[in-house]
């Protein structure tokens, strides 16, 4: 064996995407209704849940109609105010509440969450669709409020599958951003931020039980930020950054601002 050959270590470029970011696109994340629906579809036989989610569906026309009256989002992380301001919106616009995942996916969501991350993201991404085509319907006849879309379901996946820093995160403008292509964009997305401890402190008043990822949240800074960083990445649309430690009425008055800004209520 001739061991008289040498070796040089040189260095290299760093890699365009971090390697966990490679496999987000269809594992982490669903880019369309047919994607995440093969998912579910095929875990018919070792679910029997994975039926009823089934039956939940839309049609694909249905899904796709447009509606007459501006849609508007709020997102945000748990304890920052979105069922007050929601729930605030309807009332002063005279507009139809929703909220994703829709209720109809409450009582199979238990199930799901026990899942390997790829049954369950599916499972939250067609949960979009079912909510699209209610705003499609809600939608023809009053302006529409969503609490939590496609937004959420992404930023926390994303969130989730990159290890590390928030540099890991894809970079801005990656294809991992990108608003599926069959779900319809609502008018505007609203993301309430607010300051870490005051989070903390009215999730403490609030004392209710939480998911594992909003567990997760409290407990992991880190975490917290890569899903903030991810909500502000995603594109078609974008989120408006909106400061929600002030009143609730202040917040209420800002965002109706926004609204008619955009949206000309």
């Amino acid at each position: 064996m001739d061991m008289s050959k040498e070796y040089y270590v040189v260095p290299s470029e760093a890699p365009e995407h971090h390697p966990s970011t490679l496999n987000i696109i269809n594992s982490d994340v669903f880019y369309s209704f047919e994607d995440a629906y093969e998912v579910i579809q095929k875990c018919g036989d070792i679910i029997p849940e994975a039926t009823s989610v089934m039956e939940l569906l839309p049609s694909r026309a249905e899904a796709r109609s447009k509606p007459d009256f501006p849609v508007i989002v709020i997102e945000g992380l748990d304890a920052t105010g979105k069922t007050t301001l929601t729930e605030s919106l309807r009332d002063s616009l005279g507009a139809t509440l929703l909220r994703s995942p829709p209720q109809c996916m409450s009582p199979l969501r238990a199930r799901f969450d026990q899942e390997p991350p790829l049954i369950r993201r599916a499972f939250y991404a067609l949960g979009n669709y079912i909510t699209a085509e209610q705003v499609g319907q809600e939608g023809m006849k009053a302006p529409v409020i969503v609490d939590r879309f496609w937004h959420s379901t992404a930023a926390y996946a994303i969130a989730t599958a990159v290890s590390g820093p928030v540099c890991n995160l894809p970079a801005e403008g990656s294809e991992v951003y990108r608003w599926p292509s069959d779900l319809f964009q609502p008018s505007l997305v609203v993301l309430l931020t607010l300051d870490p401890e005051e989070r903390k402190r009215r999730l403490r008043d609030r004392g209710q039980g939480k998911t594992e990822e909003e567990q997760e949240l409290d407990h992991n800074q880190l975490f917290r930020l890569k899903v903030e960083e991810a909500y502000r990445r995603i594109a078609g649309p974008a989120c408006v950054t909106v400061d929600a430690s002030p009143s609730a009425d202040q917040v209420l008055q800002q965002v109706r601002l926004l609204i008619r800004g955009k949206c000309h209520l």
